[in-house]
């Protein structure tokens, strides 16, 4: 079965830090301000991401909620990323637009398929040239109709989702530690005797 994202979820701009937009007003209340270049591999790195000062009671309502989808809305490629559980008070800036589903799991799925090559390969059907780049607007991509499975069902695959993506992250983790240890290892031997470093065949 087809629906409409808008069906499943609520898609919004976000809020401007220019002119007297409520993202414009400064304070005391930091907040991180995800954009494009903060996603990569569909998942947002926090630790590039920008942090602001801006007046708490102005910005609440456009605060992210954990699986909330985030996705690029003006850029040369479109790009979509889950927002994680322990999201510290983040918004997306203005060339992004804010997925909010109404439940986590349909977040999940939504996600899923934005990501996969049919779902950004129909993403990107909707988007309008702008200059140099890409724009997607909030009606374009709450038009857009996903399959999703029953609802009896859909917590099964909601589960094997998340169950995808710890094991990718365990897997790209046990990658990034053989690389630093090989690197380690190889390099304290060659200052200490300068002999060439074992390797197993």
């Amino acid at each position: 079965m087809k629906q409409r994202i808008g069906d499943l979820a609520t898609v919004t701009q976000g809020p401007s830090r220019s002119g007297r937009a409520a993202g414009a007003r400064e304070g005391d209340w930091p907040v991180s301000v995800i954009s494009g270049n903060n996603i990569q591999n569909d998942r947002i790195l926090f630790l590039a991401v920008e942090s602001v000062m801006t007046e708490r009671e102005a910005m609440q309502r456009h605060l992210l909620k954990p699986y909330d989808i985030v996705v690029t809305a003006k850029s040369t490629a479109m790009k979509a990323a889950l927002v994680p559980p322990n999201i510290p008070p983040a918004i997306a800036n203005s060339t992004m637009l804010a997925i909010r589903p109404y439940d986590a799991d349909i977040g999940l799925w939504i996600w899923w398929y934005l990501t996969s090559l049919q779902g950004r390969a129909r993403a990107e059907a909707l988007m309008v040239a702008s200059s140099t780049l890409w724009s997607l607007s909030p009606r374009a991509l709450a038009d857009l109709e996903v399959p999703v499975p029953p609802q009896d069902q859909l917590r099964t695959y909601a589960e094997l989702i998340q169950a995808s993506e710890l094991a990718d992250e365990k897997a790209i983790h046990a990658a990034q530690l053989r690389r630093h240890v090989l690197r380690e290892v190889i390099l304290s031997r060659l200052s200490t005797n300068g002999a060439k470093p074992e390797v197993d065949q």
